[in-house]
């Protein structure tokens, strides 16, 4: 018995083991990622709340008097009063503030417009408090202090996450606008995360635990079984398999070739190889037989050689050869041939946009629609994206109506607003007719009807930027 470098048994057992443990991280992953986002919309539901309810209580006209004159007015007393409160209501609120940004320099960038303290930090340790018109040291980088002229530019709460020496900080800011839509100053409040970390790990740490446990047993069961249901008897078949090759090595004799079928107590496909290759061997008798239905193979080979297999149209394979027999044609005097070529705009965008698959529809589709129009003549494929007709009959006699056709439905394609991108299919098309004066052969003609489908391509792409 052979003695194989990768059995397949430590291939389905290798093959288990890596994929359990991939599907145990993706589950992970996934699952943490999930139960982060959770913990996150309670903290961005919170904040949005708090930050709403003080922009109802915020007089943005007033606050930019105050600003502009480094007063304090007794309405914006009350505000910082209201925030304050705010303050002392939720434990959990690191910073309370609005700022107004003025530069994106590393230090100086900011001043102060309302700054939240607690009870004590307001009355008693006011050490550190800050005040109208207090432009900042260090406390904001250059990177926040960008990110507030944005927050200023825009609408609605924007949210970001950053760790200070105190701990972990999510941050909810939104612009104060004055009765005129002016931004006055960035309204921001600083939630202290710093446990969620912690708390989320501990999490994944137990729901990892349960995975790989889950998966363990998996992997037990699930060996278990293929070792009773494919490796032994596909081992047991493959001792058969030698046995019978080693027999029939050189017979001559087909009447003696004869395969001992193994032990299989499984009903599965392997106990249905093992009667097919029983099967097989009895059929091998009858050699005469195969011979002849291989003659017919080869002949239906022949026919799936001209066909490409994407579109079922005609292939290159097929092309040259007609285009040997056209050019035997015109040695012989009969010029009445015409020649159109179709090229697909976009493939490359399709299929690197929206995968290769796509781009086999929005391929399909041309083919057929080419197929449609020209129904009296051949249409091969020639390339990846480029089609190829041989007029014939009414279709060489009222080419320029067909192509006028083409075109029109390709435009429709492009304005259909239901249609996906791959399914607005957008080609140009060309053709040439052959002429003594101007041919010396298929080649020159080729060309010719190739150059005409080129500039039918510049000019859609020129319509295309208008």
């Amino acid at each position: 018995m052979k003695h194989h470098k990768k059995p397949l048994n430590r291939s389905i057992s290798v093959g288990c083991v890596l994929f359990i443990i991939a599907l145990c991280v993706l589950l992970s992953v996934a699952n943490l990622t999930m139960y982060k986002n959770y913990v996150y919309v309670d903290y961005r539901n919170y904040i949005d709340a708090i930050l709403n309810y003080t922009l109802s209580e915020i007089n943005g006209d007033d606050l930019k008097t105050c600003v502009e004159t480094g007063e304090e007015s007794e309405q914006y007393k009350k505000t910082l009063l209201f925030m304050d409160h705010m303050m002392d209501h939720f434990d959990d609120i690191h910073y309370f503030y609005a700022v107004l940004p003025l530069n994106t320099e590393e230090t100086g960038n900011t001043m102060s417009v309302l700054s939240a303290e607690r009870y004590h930090d307001r009355y008693i340790d006011t050490e550190g408090n800050l005040y109208l018109g207090w432009i900042s040291d260090d406390e904001f980088d250059a990177a926040t202090a960008a990110q507030f002229f944005e927050i200023m530019k825009g609408e609605g709460i924007v949210y970001f996450e950053e760790a200070t020496e105190w701990g972990v900080d999510y941050t909810g800011a939104v612009p104060i606008r004055d009765s005129k839509g002016n931004s006055v100053a960035v309204l921001a409040v600083d939630i202290d995360i710093s446990f969620i970390n912690g708390m989320v790990w501990q999490y994944a740490a137990v729901n990892i635990l349960v995975i790989l446990l889950a998966g363990a047993v998996f992997i037990a069961i699930f060996l278990f079984w293929s070792r009773r249901n494919i490796t032994q008897p596909i081992l047991r078949l493959e001792q058969s398999a030698v046995g019978f090759a080693d027999r029939s090595h050189g017979q001559r004799d087909v009447s003696a070739l004869s395969f001992d079928a193994p032990s299989m107590k499984t009903d599965n496909e392997i106990r249905s190889l093992s009667d097919a290759v029983v099967k097989m061997t009895e059929d091998m008798r009858d050699y005469v037989t195969d011979i002849i239905s291989a003659e017919k193979k080869a002949a239906n080979m022949q026919e799936l050689a001209n066909r490409d297999a994407l579109t079922g149209i005609r292939n290159k394979t097929a092309y040259d050869n007609d285009m040997k027999r056209i050019a035997v044609k015109l040695k012989d005097g009969d010029t009445k041939v015409g020649l159109a070529i179709v090229d697909l705009n976009f493939l490359k965008i399709i299929n690197d946009t929206h995968g290769h698959d796509m781009g086999n529809i929005a391929i399909r589709k041309l083919s057929r629609m080419v197929c449609m129009i020209f129904d009296h003549s051949p249409v091969f494929r020639i390339g990846g994206d480029e089609f190829a007709v041989i007029l014939r009959g009414t279709d060489y006699d009222h080419y320029d109506e067909l192509a006028a056709r083409f075109n029109a439905e390709i435009e429709a394609l492009a304005h259909d607003g239901s249609l996906p991108p791959w399914e607005k299919v957008s080609a140009a098309i060309g053709a040439a007719f052959y002429d003594p004066e101007l041919d010396d052969g298929i080649d020159s003609l080729f060309q010719r009807a190739d150059h005409v489908m080129y500039g039918r391509k510049k000019e859609m792409k020129a319509n295309r930027k208008d």
